[in-house]
């Protein structure tokens, strides 16, 4: 995954993604691995993830607006963290196999 830009939206800060959908384990992943770096950087808000309208993408929020040095960063820190993640998920395919009947047995 990549960080493809930021917006800052009223109180928050937005990392926009090119990631299209991210596991609930992806995600714990991530705040967890960011919590760290944050407090290092004096910041006690966290992060949160969303996805805007109709937008295919996956959007990190900061909960705050730190000054543009920081941001700098955490962007940095941010995309470090993710960049092993898959912009896609795998895909997953069903295979259906047909069942054959058993063989018939005639009684002679």
């Amino acid at each position: 995954m990549k960080i493809l830009g930021r917006e800052e939206h009223w109180i928050h800060t937005h990392f926009l993604t090119d990631c299209t959908r991210l596991s609930e384990a992806r995600m714990r992943e991530t705040v967890k691995a960011m919590i760290p770096p944050l407090r290092e950087l004096g910041i006690v808000y966290g992060f949160h993830f969303e996805r805007v309208g109709n937008e295919r993408t996956c959007r990190i929020v900061l909960e705050c607006i730190p000054f543009a040095r920081t941001l700098d960063v955490i962007q940095q820190r941010l995309q470090e963290t993710v960049r092993d993640i898959p912009a896609r998920p795998a895909v997953i395919k069903t295979v259906r196999e047909e069942s054959t009947p058993p063989p018939q047995i005639s009684a002679r």
